[in-house]
């Protein structure tokens, strides 16, 4: 009878577990798709829009996520599960949202180039530490890093959730 009491409680931990990771909206990514990765993307159009922040700490940035998602179907458009953050300077930036062709409701750009990836788990703070081993991981492929583009792909909820660790996936476009 021993037994029988265990293995119910294993499975009420197991179906705890369960519940609390189908709760994340973030779903973790694989190191194994998006860690040490060459993306080569050739005029990929994306939805633009400036959002502000204070020290590099986003403000706005999940009302513009919103409305960018809203424009985007509204153009009978579809968003490809990823929204990147090109940093300008301290007081504001750009989300850069992929999509699936072009239409002149709204801003897009084109991105053409080579990017080399990095995926790291940890706190947001990080994110400088993160960008010099982005730099030295470019620099032994032999390429020079010319610009970053960031993938938090984990919301500040998930975040916390799991303990103050995102991840987030650093895009450096090489020449």
């Amino acid at each position: 009878m021993l037994w029988i009491s265990l293995l119910n409680s294993l499975l009420f931990i197991i179906w705890l577990l369960f519940v609390i990771m189908m709760n994340f909206c973030c779903q973790p990514l694989s190191p194994l798709e998006w860690d040490k990765k060459e993306l080569i993307w050739r005029d990929k159009p994306f939805y633009v829009s400036r959002y502000r922040s204070f020290l590099h700490v986003p403000i706005n940035i999940g009302k513009k996520i919103a409305e960018g998602m809203k424009k985007i179907s509204e153009a009978g458009l579809q968003a490809e599960p990823m929204v990147l953050s090109r940093n300008e300077t301290m007081w504001g930036a750009e989300i850069l949202i992929p999509i699936s062709g072009k239409a002149g409701r709204f801003r897009i750009e084109l991105l053409t180039g080579r990017f080399l990836t990095r995926l790291f788990e940890g706190n947001y703070a990080d994110i400088k530490k993160w960008v010099k081993e982005t730099k030295k991981y470019c620099e032994s492929r032999g390429f020079s890093a010319k610009e970053f583009i960031f993938w938090y792909a984990t919301c500040p909820q998930c975040a916390k959730a799991r303990g103050d660790r995102a991840q987030v996936v650093v895009l450096a476009r090489v020449e």
